[in-house]
């Protein structure tokens, strides 16, 4: 994801996110980060770990 710009990035997080079930963990490199994890759905709990809001 790090040579996609924002705007495209921020698309795929939601896609990803989208496909969790609820409480499902997405797990992203150490390079990757969500810029906003909320926007999408997701809260982090460790800096490489989401869990999709219930």
């Amino acid at each position: 994801m790090i040579y996609f710009d924002e705007p495209t990035r921020e698309r795929l997080w939601g896609r990803l996110a989208d496909k969790l079930e609820s409480g499902g963990f997405l797990y992203v490199g150490h390079s990757e980060k969500v810029a906003n994890p909320r926007q999408c759905g997701l809260e982090q709990v460790a800096p490489t770990i989401y869990r999709k809001a219930s």
